[in-house]
């Protein structure tokens, strides 16, 4: 359908892809649902090419994977998607022409399809017990979404962000000044309280205070904060007293 082709061309604007080939489509192109889906893509949709078969798609191409979610009679290599974006990018990386094949949404890939693909990609999904056909257990997804699950696993293999990272919206980190100021205001108050107890332990105390505030890695406005919350306790503390 023309609204697959859009969200596939979506999803490849997503991702940084940009070559859109159909193969024999059987709806009219241009086709306004797919632009209407593309959503900001319209641009791969302009470029996209038309051609009458697989083979006269792929004839330029040096590296093709296929996607499939079907056992198939012939021995081939099957890949993860992560495995497959790693090796279009290796592959790309030295100049060569890749490209995915992906199956029409009805009937997916036919075998002469698939026998001019290098290898095959299966995308896992959740088994479904309830269905008897074995080959139908492996839940397929709509074209839309085997693009999408693809390209971002394809600019995975070119994307640096770390795993995991703090974000900031509140302040640069505190000065080392600003954190001492914070220390010394602090275990001022706890001392006036009674907290070091018993005198002997105060200084190992004081270390692990210290300890727990560097490991938050507080921000100035933070520390400033903190400060600022020491004050209100102490003031209501001592609220109505002579």
């Amino acid at each position: 359908m023309g609204e697959n082709v859009g969200a596939a061309a979506r999803a490849m604007k997503n991702f940084g892809l940009s070559e859109l080939r159909l193969i024999a489509p059987k709806f009219e192109w241009p086709n306004d649902r797919a632009q209407i889906l593309a959503s900001g893509a319209g641009d791969i949709l302009d470029r996209t090419t038309l051609h009458p078969t697989a083979k006269d798609a792929l004839a330029d191409v040096q590296l093709v994977l296929a996607t499939t979610a079907r056992g198939r009679d012939v021995t081939r290599e099957i890949l993860t998607p992560a495995e497959a974006a790693a090796r279009l990018r290796e592959a790309s990386g030295r100049g060569l022409k890749t490209a995915i094949l992906f199956g029409g949404e009805r009937a997916g890939l036919d075998n002469d399809e698939i026998s001019l693909c290098d290898a095959l990609i299966t995308i896992p999904t959740a088994p479904l017990p309830q269905v008897k056909d074995t080959e139908l257990k492996a839940g397929s997804l709509n074209l839309g979404q085997a693009v999408l699950l693809l390209g971002y696993e394809w600019l995975k293999t070119a994307d640096a962000t770390p795993a995991s990272r703090m974000r900031n919206t509140i302040g640069v980190p505190a000065p080392r000044a600003e954190l001492i100021d914070l220390f010394e205001h602090l275990e001022r108050e706890l001392d006036a309280g009674g907290f070091f107890f018993p005198p002997a332990k105060k200084g190992a105390m004081v270390r692990n205070i210290r300890a727990m505030i560097l490991s938050s890695r507080l921000t100035d406005q933070q520390a400033r904060t903190i400060r600022g919350m020491i004050v209100a306790l102490v003031r209501n503390k001592y609220r109505g007293q002579p």
